[in-house]
């Protein structure tokens, strides 16, 4: 039979003799039993603290109220440790939520910006109005220095009346030169002007010009033109020069026109034209019925250097004339050379030319049979893909000439 709270503590107050039998208490007894434990402990360190002096007139004037008996509703450390569990558990959840809600309305939106780019899309496609792309100015653009202007800013001659009728000043009465500028021009100058003003006062008095004003005038407009900055006699362009009477700052600028250099020793001069060549009458008129009007730039300089049988290594794009460079000093050297007959036959041939390529050793062929056909020289090839016993029946009668390639003349 359990006993009562009441009856225990005045049990335990009054009894100093423990009893011999255990007593069993209930969790909410226990709980009580602590709580008023702690109270009597608050009660007893309220009354160890000195009192104010307030506090003590009031205490003089009015007697201390009993301590408040324990309230069964409060609860103990654990139930407040419940109750802190269970309101952040309420806060966990909430924020849960809340971050549920925000993920969905951000889905949402999401979803709505999918559609609408979807539906753009498709509009786009059937009805074809697309937007004008952006134009992205680059930097180097943007802060580029513009040096365009407006037409009220020109001041050039067209657009100001001032600068139509300039004043020339002249020097000397048009005898003097104005430092920094070319002599030369300023003298063409001089002399036009001064054509235009006789003119001019020979119109406004009525008079002819006479020959010999004419004469004069035409010596001071070639007077001008003979004459450069310093006033030294102006030279004439290389084409318009003999092959005596070029110099070497014309061969300078003439291999300059043509991007002829050289890699070597006591190099000879280029030639200039055909007729300038000193290749023989046959070949001249081979040339010329092939239809070779000037010479290309590695024929200019290859040709000379041939012609003194001297190695050459020529380096010239594809079409330039290089096998022409070649086989015309090739077949002057022959033409010096006793022909072939039966008695000397087996002396021959005088050249063999190499070719990398059966169709090159054949180009070369056509080449050299177009340009000895005044010269009665036979020329020989020897390939691939052909009768070897025509080709050699052939060599046997004997040539001045043979072409052929790597694999045929193994």
């Amino acid at each position: 039979m359990k006993r009562s709270i009441d009856e225990l503590t005045t049990s335990s107050s009054s009894s100093t003799i423990p009893s011999g039998k255990p007593v069993f208490l209930t969790k909410a007894q226990r709980e009580q039993l602590a709580l008023q434990r702690r109270q009597e402990q608050v009660a007893a360190a309220q009354q160890q603290r000195p009192p104010l002096p307030s506090q003590s007139q009031s205490q003089s004037n009015h007697h201390p109220k009993p301590p408040r008996p324990p309230s069964p509703s409060h609860r103990g450390d654990r139930g407040h440790d419940r109750e802190r569990d269970r309101d952040r558990e309420r806060r966990d959840r909430a924020r849960e939520d809340d971050s549920k809600s925000r993920d969905r309305v951000r889905a949402e939106k999401q979803a709505e910006r999918e559609r609408e780019k979807e539906l753009e899309s498709i509009k786009d496609q059937y009805l074809g109005t697309k937007k004008p792309k952006k134009r992205v100015i680059k930097p180097s653009e943007k802060f580029r220095f513009s040096f365009d202007w407006e037409n009220t800013e020109d001041t050039s001659r067209d657009m100001n009346a001032l600068y139509q009728n300039p004043h020339e000043a002249r020097l000397l009465f048009g005898r003097g030169f104005r430092a920094g500028m070319d002599r030369r021009e300023q003298k063409k100058l001089a002399a036009k002007n001064e054509k235009e003003t006789r003119q001019e006062i020979r119109r406004k008095e009525g008079v002819e010009e006479r020959p010999e004003e004419a004469a004069a005038q035409r010596l001071k407009e070639e007077a001008a033109d003979m004459y450069d900055t310093f006033d030294m006699r102006v030279d004439r362009h290389w084409s318009e020069k003999k092959l005596e009477e070029m110099t070497e700052r014309d061969w300078r600028i003439f291999r300059e026109d043509f991007n002829i250099s050289y890699k070597g020793s006591r190099i000879p001069r280029p030639m200039r034209s055909w007729a300038e060549s000193r290749l023989g009458t046959e070949l001249l008129r081979a040339v010329e019925k092939a239809g070779y009007k000037t010479p290309s730039p590695i024929q200019m300089a290859a040709i000379p250097l041939g012609l003194q049988q001297r190695d050459v290594i020529g380096i010239a794009e594809t079409g330039s004339g290089k096998t022409a460079a070649f086989v015309l000093p090739m077949l002057t050297y022959i033409s010096r050379l006793p022909p072939m007959s039966e008695d000397n036959e087996a002396e021959g041939p005088y050249a063999v030319v190499m070719a990398p390529t059966r169709e090159l050793a054949q180009q070369i062929e056509d080449e050299t049979v177009k340009f000895a056909h005044y010269l009665g020289i036979k020329v020989v090839s020897i390939v691939g893909g052909q009768s070897i016993e025509e080709q050699g029946f052939k060599l046997r009668q004997g040539c001045e000439v043979s072409d052929c390639h790597a694999g045929a003349a193994d």
